[in-house]
């Protein structure tokens, strides 16, 4: 079954944001990790924090999600990204 990574991440430096995205979305395909949504307005109905960008990338298996987030290529990435922005995120099953 699939599952999917949901993402709410708010930058606060555009250009290293955009530097990790594209260094990350490398590795999520190494994963075999797939993005199938991506949205820079994201309309927010339950919460008072709203995040500047949402989302969703498609793994196999929960499994495979874990082994990106946790993989040695994923953790300088993840370090970086923790200086210059908040993030929130989630791992859901597909139906």
């Amino acid at each position: 079954m699939s599952a999917y990574m949901v993402i709410s991440v708010t930058p606060e430096d555009e250009e290293k944001f955009r530097q990790y995205e594209a260094a990350t979305l490398e590795v999520v395909g190494r994963h075999g990790g797939v993005p199938v949504a991506r949205d820079a307005q994201p309309l927010v109905l339950e919460t008072d924090a709203k995040p500047a960008l949402a989302v969703i990338l498609r793994f196999d298996d929960k499994q495979a999600v874990e082994a990106f987030y946790h993989s040695d290529d994923y953790a300088p990435l993840k370090e970086f990204r923790q200086t210059f922005a908040k993030a929130h995120a989630l791992v859901i099953d597909g139906l």
